[in-house]
């Protein structure tokens, strides 16, 4: 009995894992190249969610279809985000503070504007319409060809982000912007070009993301803020710097979440209401211990910062 409660978590731990790394990734990118805490991330999230959602009802069930509309709009949002709230207010060489409530109003708007159209058209807690086959099933866990698409295509567009940062002019061009903004201006690299691309790979990789975790679970308005602590937490065991770091730390918490809340409740009758206070946990335990997370375990090239 134990044993199959284990390995159910185990599985469940790695498509969890898999998602909070996309979505931590983009969170690493916003802090390394843009130098911003985007708490607006959830709601990019999530508008990749209600694309993904919208586009399996109207237009195509085909996942490929989904997912590429979903980084789309998501990085459309991305960038319109980036040209009304965040450029003005780095051209006033406003704080972090002041940038990080700016992040929060931003997807303050984006959610209500969201619970609005989920309102309007009864899109609470939906699912998105795609084929779904159960391959295997228990009391507390299914498994589905979902888990196919969710894991081989997070490893595929997280060793795609590996190359672009690494092999490519944008990738040095961003990972200059991370180490050194001013230098990067003045060696002639394109600031702004870098930006804009930057929010686009961003918006994406939350499209995405969110498009899979729609169709893993379902959609609301509030589907990406309620992970986004456990995403922040990836971030921070990356060291908000360092991609590997980030993939580490995604399953780190998605093991914690799952695997370990599955043992201590098997074996001690901990409610599973104590899970949401798992991030919270690790991100002070990091913050106290390791503020840099995994990065001293990467010190290679594939950090942004350098």
């Amino acid at each position: 009995m134990f044993e199959r409660i284990l390995i159910d978590s185990l599985i469940r731990s790695m498509q969890v894992g898999s998602l909070y790394a996309l979505m931590a990734l983009g969170i690493t990118l916003t802090m390394s190249v843009l130098k911003l805490p985007n708490f607006a991330h959830a709601e990019f999230v999530t508008v990749g969610a209600y694309t993904a959602l919208i586009v399996s009802r109207n237009v195509s069930t085909n996942p490929i279809i989904i997912l590429g509309l979903s980084a789309i709009v998501a990085s459309v949002v991305a960038l319109v985000s980036h040209i009304t709230v965040f450029r003005p207010f780095e051209k006033q060489k406003s704080s972090i503070y002041i940038m990080l409530l700016a992040s929060f109003a931003v997807g303050l708007i984006i959610r209500y504007v969201l619970f609005l159209t989920a309102d309007t058209f009864d899109l609470f807690d939906q699912r998105i319409q795609v084929p779904l086959e159960i391959w295997y099933r228990t009391d507390n866990f299914i498994l589905s060809n979902v888990f196919f698409w969710v894991v081989p295509t997070s490893i595929v567009l997280v060793i795609a982000l590996s190359l672009l940062l690494n092999a490519t002019p944008l990738g040095r061009e961003m990972r200059a912007l991370a180490d050194n903004f001013d230098l990067a201006r003045v060696i002639g690299i394109p600031v702004e070009r870098v930006k804009w691309l930057t929010w686009l790979l961003v918006g994406a990789l939350a499209g995405i993301s969110g498009a899979l975790w729609g169709i893993q679970t379902s959609v609301s308005p509030l589907m990406g803020w309620v992970v986004i602590l456990s995403v922040f937490a990836a971030a921070i065991l990356g060291g908000l710097s360092s991609f590997p770091g980030t993939i580490l730390g995604a399953y780190v918490v998605a093991f914690s979440e799952n695997t370990i809340m599955q043992v201590l409740n098997f074996q001690f009758g901990l409610s599973f209401s104590f899970k949401p206070a798992i991030p919270f946990i690790i991100i002070v335990i990091v913050l106290l211990i390791r503020p840099e997370g995994f990065t001293q375990f990467f010190k290679s090239n594939r950090s942004l910062k350098r």
